[in-house]
């Protein structure tokens, strides 16, 4: 019996509260604040969960019907939402009203979610500057594969480390392959640790805030090795005190100029190289080094307008 009596309080608090939306539509249903507002959920005047109760009360359903917002709360947005959490963002015919401690919006319209931030970069790869006769390389695919480049895996250069003499025989590049992540060092050509008196080591580290905006050198036939890129010269910028300097030349051959410029900033390197350990006088007979480089560059996102 107690089981029973319950059952049938329950039924008819459900009826009341139905009542209640019933009225609180009738009574605001032209009072168009289309106010925003974060409701738990929608329910429409002609859904099965509702209709039986109107049907009893002898409530008409709304031609067209309304949806009916739960449990709503005010919002801040502006043409799209993205303050609604858990939630479904609407604009409602009227301030919602509290019927039995619950706010109710009524004639409530969602709000179209706001579409994710864009952070796609365009990037552009120089024409390849020396030879292809190594295998090779592309160091942004190293890291970001076949993904889009993003602001959240595009990879940075923190340092360059030449392995030269006359002509730049390998070198190794230092990357932050994304932000925050620890450093990564790839090698190209000759190995920096080679034994060979003709060769010195030198690096270019750039700062914080620094980027390569500018790469120019020289390229040629430099026998017995073949074509190679004989020389290097970077200019440096930095983003928060505007200030260019140059770093290089690095190799002293002369040949055919190149110049690479522009508004964007190297973000990683490509070519072909054959990596060896192999001295100067052992590649006489043998393949190896560095035979040729191409910059990879980014002039920022590449968004739609």
């Amino acid at each position: 019996m107690t089981g029973y009596i319950s059952n049938t309080q329950s039924f008819w608090s459900s009826i009341i509260l139905v009542a209640s939306l019933v009225a609180a539509t009738a009574s605001h249903i032209e009072s168009r604040g289309n106010a925003p507002h974060c409701c738990e959920k929608l329910l429409s005047s002609a859904s099965p969960a509702v209709a039986p109760f109107l049907g009893l009360l002898g409530v008409t359903i709304p031609i067209p019907p309304v949806d009916l917002g739960i449990c709503c709360k005010p919002i801040s947005v502006s043409g799209c939402d993205n303050n609604c959490t858990g939630g479904i963002a609407v604009t409602c015919a009227g301030i919602p009203v509290s019927v039995v401690g619950v706010d109710i919006g009524v004639d409530c319209t969602p709000i179209p979610p706001c579409p994710p931030p864009c952070n796609t970069l365009s990037t552009s790869t120089s024409q390849l500057f020396g030879s292809n006769a190594g295998d090779a390389f592309n160091d942004l695919n190293t890291f970001v594969g076949n993904a889009t480049v993003t602001t959240d895996n595009v990879p940075s250069i923190h340092a360059i480390t030449f392995r030269f003499g006359s002509v730049i025989d390998g070198l190794a590049v230092t990357y932050a392959p994304g932000p925050n992540q620890d450093l990564n060092t790839i090698q190209h050509g000759t190995s920096l640790t080679t034994v060979d008196s003709g060769l010195m080591n030198s690096t270019l580290t750039l700062g914080a805030n620094e980027t390569i905006t500018a790469v120019s050198g020289q390229t040629g036939n430099h026998s017995p090795f073949g074509i190679r890129v004989l020389q290097l010269t970077f200019t440096i910028s930095n983003s928060f005190t505007g200030a260019s300097r140059v770093a290089g030349p690095f190799g002293s051959a002369t040949g055919t100029a190149f110049t690479v410029a522009g508004n964007g900033s190297v973000i990683a390197l490509g070519g072909s190289a054959v990596n060896t350990n192999l001295s100067l006088n052992q590649l006489q007979t043998a393949r190896g080094g560095l035979y040729g480089l191409s910059f990879i560059t980014t002039n920022g996102t590449d968004c739609p307008q």
